[in-house]
């Protein structure tokens, strides 16, 4: 029995060892933090009241107290931005909904970066810049800005607003700033790189500050302006716009497929200058009636902010110039659609349509369309023929000399040029003394611009010499067939 009792004795001892020894392993102290932790972006949301939540999810890679990693958080008022650094992070899965970032108020620009063991969370600002409040919730920290309340700085008017565009030249570039306390300090950053600006109090509280910078065209420019009053309430604008010429967004860059593009009047007695400035030589006048082609855009004048000019075709002032605010695009002259092509047209061959109620003419080369121009046409009195002809004769210019049948007036205009006629005394041919394009204006030809004429002229049979200044259609060179119809 005394070794039964010994051999028992002896076996609790060492279970009770054992025991002893596996407790003491587990045991072993657990460490504050891991050695290395994956980042996973979950969402960031926008609340117009309660502001954006930016949310982290974070693994540690072992047995760690925290399951969140160290992190400091930097206000960087003065750059308006704030930055986060999480510590001891490697790698990092998911990425933040590209939509969500953009639909806040509150974020100009989100990074988030793995650099070394650290993942750099750095947010650009804009509205009130509020400090960031973070929160922690097991394995996730949410990034907080909140909204700041009607006593922080508001500013308000950029111009050029977001995403405007702004015609090429030095531009000013200006802001409005409502204040509830004194103003501390002021940044405002032109390309990335601080910029003076100038102020000038509008009323109690209320700034406008100004700047000047060259603006190229096709080019993308942004400005932020951080603002901090004396109560240390900081707000921030950002926006960007582009240098570009203003009608280009509506016309697009083709619209000089046809030589130029077509414009309306939009004032009456609006000078035409020979050169792009409000003191230059003054040619005439235009009035609402008019329409313009446009074959050039230059800069010249700045008024109200605006240096852009048109030179302009004509009638009556080829070549002259008129500030581009009198002048509003308008719908192009189109090409007509599936446009039988007139037996008399050889493959080949360019020929002339003129749609009398549109009164646009297009040249084609056989089926298909290479320019379309607006023109004037006959009068109701004395219309413009409809059918199909040939050109039987051509001068680059001549005396025309005459009066319709059923109207008291007569003419007598001399150098008229790009002469193509057809169907005996009516012709296509450009014109100097009216500007009417696109309406019932002639007696019975088709008027066109002087350079829409002599590209016209250039283009058609029959062809003419160079050192001629007429030629007649014949077998051998036969004249290019013009198509009006209603």
């Amino acid at each position: 029995m005394k070794k039964i009792f010994l051999f028992i004795l002896f076996a609790i001892l060492t279970a009770t060892a054992a025991f002893s020894a596996y407790f003491v392993w587990d045991r072993t102290p657990i460490p504050e933090y891991a050695q290395k932790y994956s980042a996973s972006p979950l969402y960031c949301s926008y609340n117009e009241k309660t502001g954006t939540e930016i949310k982290f999810e974070f693994s540690p890679n072992g047995k760690a107290k925290n399951s969140i990693p160290r992190y400091e958080k930097q206000e960087l008022a003065s750059q308006g931005k704030t930055r986060i650094v999480f510590h001891d992070v490697y790698t990092m899965t998911n990425q933040f909904d590209y939509a969500q970032i953009t639909a806040s108020l509150f974020i100009e620009k989100l990074d988030y970066t793995l650099q070394g063991a650290d993942l750099i969370v750095e947010i650009e600002r804009k509205g009130a810049y509020t400090p960031v409040e973070t929160t922690e919730n097991a394995n996730t920290v949410s990034i907080f800005l909140r909204p700041g309340d009607e006593n922080y700085p508001a500013i308000s008017n950029q111009s050029p607003a977001d995403n405007s565009v702004l015609p090429p030249g030095k531009r000013k570039i200006k802001f409005e700033v409502n204040l509830k306390a004194d103003l501390k300090t002021l940044n405002v950053f032109f390309q990335n790189q601080e910029v003076a600006a100038s102020s000038t109090q509008i009323t109690p509280g209320r700034y406008l500050f100004e700047f000047k910078e060259p603006i190229e065209k096709d080019k993308e420019y942004s400005v932020k302006t951080i603002v901090t009053d004396s109560q240390e309430r900081t707000s921030i604008g950002e926006w960007v716009f582009e240098g570009q010429l203003a009608i280009e967004t509506i016309l697009g860059k083709d619209r000089f497929n046809y030589l130029g593009w077509w414009g309306q009047i939009n004032s009456d007695n609006v000078s035409v200058r020979k050169t792009p400035t409000s003191s230059a030589q003054q040619l005439g006048y235009l009035s609402s009636i008019n329409k313009v082609k446009v074959l050039e855009e230059v800069s010249g004048e700045d008024i109200d902010g605006n240096n852009v000019w048109y030179k302009i075709d004509g009638g009556r002032y080829q070549g002259s110039y008129i500030f581009s605010g009198y002048v509003t695009p308008i719908a192009q002259p189109q090409p007509p659609e599936n446009l039988a092509v007139p037996q008399e047209v050889a493959d080949g061959d360019y020929w002339i349509d003129v749609d009398l109620t549109k009164k646009i003419l297009t040249l084609f080369l056989y089926d298909k369309p290479v320019f379309a121009t607006y023109v004037s046409t006959g009068t109701d009195a004395n219309p413009t023929p409809v059918g199909t002809f040939n050109v039987w004769y051509k001068l680059k210019k001549t005396e025309m000399k005459g009066g319709p049948p059923l109207v008291n007036y007569r003419y007598d205009l001399f150098n008229v040029p790009s002469v193509m006629y057809y169907d005996n005394s009516y012709a296509v041919h450009g014109t100097y003394w009216q500007d009417k394009f696109g309406t019932q204006q002639s007696a019975g030809c088709t008027n066109l611009t002087k350079g829409d004429a002599a590209f016209i002229f250039e283009k058609t049979n029959p062809k003419l010499e160079e050192e001629k200044i007429s030629v007649l259609s014949s077998e051998s060179n036969p004249g290019t067939v013009v198509h009006n119809h209603k």
